[in-house]
């Protein structure tokens, strides 16, 4: 289950996809410029629960964060990427403009 504050949006997520792919199967936007590839950046979120059932960050997701973590609040302490990052369990992540399709 991932969970999105401070909409309160919360859907299933698969363990074989994204973050983003899931809340895109369940009928849900997720802000991207990239569509998915890693690049943009805009698809960054904040864990604030659950960080042990993300998957490992892969080095092409810590390259991203690594490019923006100054320019992030709390620099590096749960920021993942929703088009890389997929989840084994519960999450509780904050992002803005996360809504129904």
């Amino acid at each position: 289950m991932i969970q999105v504050e401070p909409t309160g949006v919360s859907f299933e997520a698969n363990e074989d996809e994204t973050i983003m792919a899931a809340a895109i199967r369940n009928g849900y936007t997720w802000p991207t410029i990239c569509g998915g590839q890693g690049t943009c950046k805009t698809c960054v979120f904040l864990t604030l629960e659950g960080q042990s059932n993300l998957v490992e960050i892969e080095p092409r997701e810590q390259q991203a964060l690594d490019s923006i973590i100054d320019t992030l609040p709390k620099r590096g302490q749960g920021w993942r990427l929703a088009c890389q990052a997929k989840a084994t369990g519960t999450v509780r992540l904050r992002k803005i403009g996360v809504r129904q399709a």
